[in-house]
């Protein structure tokens, strides 16, 4: 049985919007519009950006918990993953917030 503890349910997340997320490998994320959260993450020495799938996606590959949203993102950010890792808008901005929580 999953976990039912707090978190924001899918239908609830809104394209764009950034949240503080509970998840396997991310801890802030944009939420893509189609189940996924776009954050950075860390593996060795590489940080690129990378997808995680809602928790209510999928009972196999369903990882994140969105626990509050953190701010929204501007409209000519756009909201994709790619592998360029630090020279794009998208990777600086969600950069920002990271450092903002430590």
């Amino acid at each position: 049985m999953r976990n039912t503890e707090n978190y924001i349910p899918l239908d609830k997340c809104q394209k764009g919007h950034i949240y503080r997320i509970n998840s396997r490998n991310l801890g802030i994320g944009v939420f893509d519009g189609k189940g996924g959260f776009i954050g950075i993450r860390r593996k060795f020495s590489d940080r690129y950006l990378f997808t995680e799938m809602h928790w209510d996606t999928s009972a196999d590959y369903g990882t994140v918990k969105p626990l509050e949203e953190i701010g929204i993102l501007p409209d000519s950010i756009p909201v994709t993953e790619t592998h360029i890792e630090e020279n794009t808008a998208l990777f600086k901005l969600l950069d920002g917030f990271k450092k903002d929580e430590t």
